[in-house]
């Protein structure tokens, strides 16, 4: 209602207005925070090129006037970055060589370890069954002197 329409105006979140830092730009309310900070020409931004070391800050509306002002300072940033990333993915290499060759010996080391682990338990194996020969052996004399007790006792009762 037109008596509500002041208090309404100034809680309103889709009312236009006029952007605080004075680009020009009419926004809703509910959405000034959000321009002021992505979208206003106006902001302080950083140069996308501060990746590389640029460290200028300038007004949105000015980025590309930057970029093409500063261009030769960029390309040296970038050739910079480029000769540190070069010497970065050497040593990279380097490290990832030797790894290789430390995998290769483990490998090698874990393949021989492996077949004296199947050697010991073969051993282990062959032992247990050389156990149990042995005590078949023992078993097998024992009875063999039962029975030629037995039959050197026949021998001599019925020899006689």
């Amino acid at each position: 209602s037109y008596k509500h329409r002041t208090q309404h105006d100034d809680e309103c979140g889709f009312k236009l207005l006029p952007c605080p830092s004075g680009c020009g730009a009419t926004v809703p309310r509910n959405e000034v925070h959000i321009h002021v900070r992505d979208r206003c020409s106006l902001r302080q931004a950083e140069c996308p090129l501060s990746i590389v070391g640029c460290t200028a800050i300038v007004q949105a509306q000015d980025v590309a006037c930057h970029l093409n002002n500063h261009a030769d300072k960029h390309l040296m940033l970038v050739a910079s970055r480029m000769m540190e990333y070069q010497s970065f993915m050497k040593d990279m290499n380097d490290r990832i060589r030797l790894l290789e060759e430390k995998n290769g010996q483990l490998e090698r080391e874990l393949k021989r370890t492996t077949l004296q682990s199947q050697s010991k338990n073969e051993a282990k194996a062959i032992s247990g069954d050389v156990k149990k020969l042995t005590k078949r052996i023992g078993t097998l004399e024992s009875t063999c002197r039962t029975e030629f007790k037995k039959v050197e006792y026949d021998r001599r009762n019925h020899g006689k």
